[in-house]
């Protein structure tokens, strides 16, 4: 495991591609927020969420457990505190009604009934009851940890997402063939409100060995890096999501100090697309229960190692980690698997470090 300084340096040379084996890490407990943070367990679930209703104190003592378990399994990963991911930060500052939904374990965000195109959205504004929240989030998490682990910022969808968000389900993808020119004002604007809130979070993120970490891969980064998603692209054509989200992902990446794209592998995922964008740090790339296997993605990862880092983050099968232990190039990989428990990661340890 060594030392945060040791597993530092790790990292750098995984981005530089000079790493000598894959780096190894663990993810445990709950991918499923609201079950994670035991903080959350009171959020209502009779009405919309308010940002009085997230009370920081708890999750300074969820960031202490949730760092001794990851501790405790080893390996080269870093884990990171950051403003309660759960949240749809974004969606919610932008007017999206947030509700939480215990059995689910998360909290989704519904259509707001005042949006009604570019005009209707709001200027993105430091002051405003969200942004201050995830302000103090930051604040408390910087004294608290006191340089023991990083932060990093939260899960902040993408255009696409946000896109899903304001004009619900399937409407975003009418809205863009039947009101292009509206659609295109509307993503210009949410670009501007995601590279804001952005550069909010890192202004508060103290350096850690001279980088941040990340809300929820474990990963070390460059100073000044983002995490960034469009699951919703899934549902666009690669013409579509070239006319309206390209350009906001560019725009996006090209306005911090580094930018990791994470994607699911269903549907239409645009990894050349995300190659191809200034500043790109790295790709993140799910293997998703259910989805395509390691050995089915084989070809995409060797794709992606020819030119960028690659993190593989998943419910790892053994046929799994063996495929891409003993077929993938080891320059530039790292393996975040997610284990029950240290005795599973210890096991994968064993195996794949031996």
């Amino acid at each position: 495991m060594g030392s945060h300084a040791d597993r530092v340096a790790r990292w750098q040379a995984f981005y530089r591609r000079e790493n000598e084996g894959p780096l190894l890490g663990y993810f445990t407990d709950s991918e499923f927020p609201l079950h994670r943070y035991r903080a959350a367990a009171g959020l209502p679930e009779d009405r919309a969420l308010r940002p009085d209703d997230f009370t920081v104190e708890g999750y300074l003592d969820d960031a202490d457990r949730l760092f001794a378990a990851h501790e405790a399994c080893g390996g080269d990963a870093i884990w990171s505190a950051s403003a309660f991911w759960g949240i749809s930060w974004l969606e919610a500052a932008l007017g999206c009604p947030i509700w939480a939904d215990h059995a689910a374990g998360s909290i989704h965000a519904e259509t707001p009934a005042t949006f009604n195109g570019a005009a209707s959205l709001p200027e993105f504004d430091p002051a405003s009851p969200w942004m201050v929240t995830c302000a103090e989030f930051l604040e408390a998490l910087s004294a608290h940890a006191a340089g023991r682990y990083p932060l990093a910022t939260t899960r902040m969808r993408g255009i696409a997402d946000l896109l899903s968000a304001l004009y619900g389900g399937e409407a975003f993808l009418y809205a863009m063939l039947e009101q292009p020119d509206e659609v295109d004002a509307v993503c210009r604007k949410l670009t501007d409100f995601w590279i804001a809130f952005g550069k909010l979070q890192l202004a508060r993120i103290p350096a850690f060995h001279g980088g941040v970490g990340s809300f929820y891969y474990h990963a070390w980064a460059p100073a000044g890096t983002v995490w960034h998603q469009e699951d919703a692209a899934a549902l666009l054509s690669p013409d579509i999501y070239d006319t309206f989200i390209r350009p906001c992902d560019r725009r996006i990446s090209e306005s911090f100090g580094g930018c990791i794209m994470h994607m699911h592998p269903a549907g239409f995922y645009p990894v050349d697309a995300c190659l191809d964008m200034p500043r790109l740090t790295a790709v993140e790339l799910h293997i998703d229960r259910g989805g395509p296997s390691a050995e089915a993605l084989c070809d995409t990862h060797r794709r992606i190692l020819e030119r960028k880092p690659l993190l593989i983050w998943g419910e790892l099968s053994a046929a799994d980690l063996d495929w891409i232990f003993g077929k993938l190039p080891s320059r530039g990989l790292a393996v975040l698997a997610a284990v029950r428990d240290p005795a599973e990661a210890a096991a994968i340890e064993s195996r794949y470090r031996a």
